[in-house]
């Protein structure tokens, strides 16, 4: 987020052919990213304001944000989905709280779990990951105000409304060729069925259909990420040959 305070930073990416960034916004709220100690991040209008700036500098944002914080209500969602909107990011991402090891979060969450955490297929649930994909619950962290599945109902919504044939249209619009606006379409909808439908449907096989698909579409839109070769960059001469350490394969 701190780039967009740096608009030669950002005009350097665009010289280097950099496409777009992966930018963690979190929440849209004071309370949220209090909640995830990024007070430092921006809010409100003054959020929409840095996230425009990415773009006017020809850089394209995937935006990240977090739902199930303790603070979230169930308009916040709504916001959030207004912020992403407004903000025009290109592409957009709404996961659901996961205490991941090496955090404060799990810390916290393992301790509240006690001596004898629930187990699921006779696993400890803070080894999520050891859990069977088709096993894992959506949610992890128990909200305040509002049931696990009620998190994971309005997290869904929000995917399925940034990612109406409505608002993707309305998003292309930057691109000129009409070819170049359908797959961005087309990679769009690729993007909600990899992320929305295999990691927040509930029900398997849908899920396992949404995985098909996106395996096979996403072969051949990869090119579309491709940038263009820039054959006049070379390493600098230390680097540029191969030592003969780095020339003996691993079988050997």
């Amino acid at each position: 987020m701190e780039a967009a305070e740096d608009t030669e930073f950002l005009d350097a990416m665009h010289a280097a052919n950099i496409k777009g960034a992966l930018v963690g916004v979190e929440s849209v709220t004071p309370e949220g990213l209090k909640d995830v100690y990024k007070e430092f991040n921006a809010a409100g209008d003054d959020l929409v304001e840095r996230l425009r700036t990415f773009r006017r500098h020809g850089v394209y944002v995937l935006g990240s944000f977090i739902f199930g914080l303790p603070s979230d209500r169930p308009e916040t969602f709504d916001a959030t989905a207004l912020v992403a909107a407004q903000a025009e990011v290109a592409f957009a991402q709404f996961v659901m709280l996961t205490p991941y090891p090496g955090t404060v979060d799990f810390i916290r969450w393992e301790k509240n779990m006690g001596a004898s955490p629930v187990k699921i297929a006779g696993i400890p649930i803070t080894r999520r990951w050891l859990i069977p994909p088709a096993l894992r619950p959506k949610v992890y962290w128990p909200h305040p105000s509002m049931s696990a599945e009620e998190v994971r109902q309005r997290t869904q919504s929000v995917w399925d409304t940034f990612y109406s044939l409505k608002y993707i249209w309305a998003r292309s619009g930057f691109i000129k060729s009409i070819r170049a606006r359908l797959a961005f379409v087309l990679i769009s909808k690729i993007y909600r069925q990899m992320y929305a439908d295999t990691g927040i449907a509930t029900d398997s096989a849908r899920v396992s259909r949404s995985a098909r698909w996106a395996r096979w579409l996403a072969k051949p839109c990869q090119r579309l990420f491709a940038a263009p070769p820039m054959p006049h960059l070379k390493l600098p001469e230390p680097w540029s040959t191969p030592t003969p350490v780095e020339q003996i394969s691993p079988a050997s």
